[in-house]
């Protein structure tokens, strides 16, 4: 590349600015503006930009902050829910287990009422026949002590009299029926 063209006089006495095609005034002109342009900017726009910026960089840091604490706050509420979950289930456990050992007791009270009833049935039942047992040998002996009174009465005579007979023949069947039971 061939430089000699800046360090080259211009040829009409210009300068070397003139030399390489850029106008001077206009150059310093621009210049300035560009350095106006530049003071205005860094004086009134770039502030604003930063402090943009800035609060755009606040706000999407207390969005990072909120979204780890709604985070955390997640993992607490889940963690007391669990808890409630596993508190409401031991309960419920207990709950069951109480309702199972009261249905228990119920069935045996219930049995052992059943139980008794049936004793006290057939208690009543063993009277009734014991009741029915000694009617009939009351009647029995009865019978007998009239059956005993005919026979006798026939096979002695006259000799005894009847109130005589029917106290020997009680006697009698009074004696065997203690003999009997004994």
């Amino acid at each position: 590349m061939d430089l000699s063209f800046i360090l080259a006089e211009p040829s009409g006495g210009g300068s070397a600015l003139d030399a390489l095609g850029i106008n001077g005034l206009a150059f310093i002109s621009q210049l300035i503006s560009f350095i106006i342009v530049l003071v205005l900017l860094g004086k009134f726009v770039i502030p604003r930009i930063l402090q943009t910026l800035d609060k755009r960089q606040a706000v999407i840091r207390e969005g990072i902050e909120n979204a780890e604490k709604a985070r955390q706050d997640l993992a607490d509420a889940t963690a007391r829910a669990e808890q409630l979950i596993t508190n409401a289930s031991r309960q419920a456990q207990v709950i069951i287990d109480r309702a199972t050992k009261n249905a228990e007791q119920i069935a045996r009270q219930i049995e052992e009422e059943a139980h008794v009833r049936a004793e006290q049935i057939n208690q009543q039942q063993i009277a009734r026949i014991q009741q029915e047992v000694n009617r009939a040998r009351q009647e029995l002996s009865r019978e007998v002590v009239n059956l005993s009174i005919e026979v006798a009465s026939k096979v002695i005579s006259r000799s005894m009299n009847t109130k005589d007979n029917r106290r020997f023949v009680e006697e009698f069947v009074a004696t065997s029926d203690y003999a009997r039971n004994n």
